[in-house]
């Protein structure tokens, strides 16, 4: 079982470091490359394609498979933990991406996901390094 719980936790550590690759990705395409006809400009565009395709499917997939590793992690028991307040904070970036659909947060809610971005990659380390700091 813990083999499984390992496997899933891995498995979210990639699927949000592939989620926040998509800012990490525009902002090297903006800032960093000044040709954007050169050849890793283009790359860069593939990527950046790509990562947009996918970007909400994996973030419900994150959704998810955090939920089964927490509840596996914690024998169906719900503590304070570093995962559970991490996957609280991937709810919320979720729940900022509905609310951009809302008219009244269409110009607010980029700047929002994108801060709590940075929190969620702090929550990660936390979570890696002493999972029950709390």
């Amino acid at each position: 079982m813990q083999e499984i719980i390992e496997l899933l936790g891995w498995i979210n550590v990639f699927l949000l470091v592939f989620n926040l690759s998509l800012f990490i990705s525009r902002r090297i395409y903006k800032y960093i490359i000044k040709d954007k006809k050169s050849k890793v400009a283009k790359y860069f565009v593939v990527i950046m394609n790509i990562l947009k395709r996918y970007h909400k499917l994996s973030g419900i997939l994150l959704i998810i498979t955090g939920i089964i590793h927490g509840y596996l992690a914690l024998n169906g028991n719900l503590y304070l933990h570093t995962g559970v307040i991490l996957w609280l904070g991937i709810i919320l970036m979720f729940l900022m991406y509905w609310l951009g659909k809302v008219q009244v947060f269409k110009k607010i809610w980029v700047k929002w996901h994108r801060y709590l971005g940075f929190i969620l990659i702090v929550l990660l380390l936390i979570h890696l390094i002493n999972p029950w700091l709390l």
